[in-house]
């Protein structure tokens, strides 16, 4: 298992599409900014020393407000495709973050499928295939949800274990309100 490359402390492009450099700590992203390369050359004053360009894919369309730094190893999840995508490539991996798009994305699919199965089980023989169908998609959905749900919980920075929380009288309350929070990682 290789160890996910590090970025160096240096000056980056702003990664909100922005005419100026932000600094990065090696970290996350600091307040500190400066003017870009070609926009000085343009003022008369002299060229800076080249910058180091962060290899980063940045998606077609990235969300307005979102900072993503250059050691975010995260998928970037914009629609409930994404989520699923996502959650079917990562099947058991228990290890890494979930951010809050990811997670509730595939908590909605899981929902909407059910809901459609649940919409159609009054039809005489549809209905005991949809209840095959869905006991099917129940057996094969279990691992990828507890896999997003440790994942998230890891990313709001809690610990993993918190998801037993769920086994108490309306702990699954107090655990979606944890999935909720905030991520505590750049």
């Amino acid at each position: 298992m290789s160890t996910p490359h590090v970025q160096p402390a240096n000056w980056y492009p702003d990664p909100s599409g922005a005419q100026f450099l932000r600094y990065w700590d090696g970290a996350a992203w600091t307040t500190h900014t400066r003017p870009a390369p070609n926009a000085a050359a343009r003022a008369g004053a002299p060229a800076a020393a080249p910058m180091v360009m962060y290899p980063q894919q940045i998606p077609a369309r990235i969300p307005v407000g979102v900072w993503r730094g250059p050691v975010d190893s995260r998928p970037a999840v914009r629609d409930i495709f994404d989520a699923v995508r996502v959650c079917v490539q990562k099947y058991a991996r228990f290890d890494g973050r979930a951010s809050r798009p990811e997670f509730w994305y595939a908590q909605l699919a899981s929902l909407i499928i059910v809901f459609a199965v649940i919409l159609v089980v009054w039809i005489p023989v549809v209905g005991w295939l949809a209840l095959l169908a869905l006991w099917a998609f129940a057996m094969a959905s279990i691992v990828p949800l507890l896999a997003v749900t440790v994942r998230r919980l890891r990313d709001a920075g809690f610990y993993w274990a918190w998801i037993f929380l769920s086994l108490a009288p309306f702990g699954g309350i107090a655990l979606l309100v944890m999935c909720a929070q905030p991520s505590k990682h750049p």
